[in-house]
């Protein structure tokens, strides 16, 4: 949470990740019925596709009871996405109670709210659990920006960057443009904030 106050200053909160080791509140494990999850259909590498383009085992391997080659049977699948559907649930619950503060302070108005995720998440397609791929599952992450009297309401499907956030912010916050010895990588996104249907770049790395 960034917030602006009589002078510039930069607030951070870090919520509960939804990532290895699940951990949340039982209340939050049981709004979800595993017997109900939607298992991956598509449990294969892709097509054509080179053996180092997908991961199986990992990080995920250090838990028990998956095996070391990564291979997952459909009871430890509905317990790693139902873990992961509470953990999501609980970090949504945490980011709610943030945002109902801002309301009832008062700041709600006066502060830039970012929420993002370094990565996605594979959750059994092409067989691949967790992270570190190139697949769309993996390098899509969430990206949800709220800039009082900037941003319209609304979504874009402009291509962005996690290092076009910190220029992003720079001008609603009202702070100077840094200056650095090096250009930055980052690309404002502040006129798509204030028009959905503009574009600032058009390829993301």
């Amino acid at each position: 949470v960034w917030r602006r106050a009589a002078a510039p200053a930069a607030r951070f909160a870090r919520l509960p990740a939804p990532i290895l080791p699940f951990t949340a509140p039982k209340k939050y494990w049981d709004r979800h019925d595993p017997a109900k999850f939607q298992l991956a259909t598509d449990t294969k590498p892709p097509e054509g596709a080179p053996p180092y383009a997908g991961k199986r085992g990992g990080e995920i391997g250090n838990y028990t009871p998956i095996p070391d080659n990564g291979d997952v049977n459909d009871e430890t699948a509905r317990k790693l996405i139902h873990g992961y559907y509470a953990a999501t649930s609980f970090m949504d619950a945490q980011l709610g109670k943030v945002l109902d503060e801002l309301d009832r302070s008062g700041m709600a108005e006066k502060t830039l709210i970012v929420l993002w995720g370094d990565h996605g998440w594979h959750l059994g397609d092409h067989g691949i659990w967790t992270k570190h791929t190139n697949y769309e599952q993996a390098n899509r992450i969430p990206l949800i920006i709220v800039a009082p009297g900037t941003a319209k309401v609304g979504s874009t499907r402009q291509l962005a960057e996690t290092v076009d956030i910190y220029p992003t912010l720079v001008e609603p916050a009202g702070l100077p443009k840094p200056e650095v010895p090096q250009p930055m990588d980052g690309t404002s996104l502040v006129p798509v904030l204030k028009d959905p249907s503009a574009r600032v770049r058009d390829h993301a790395y």
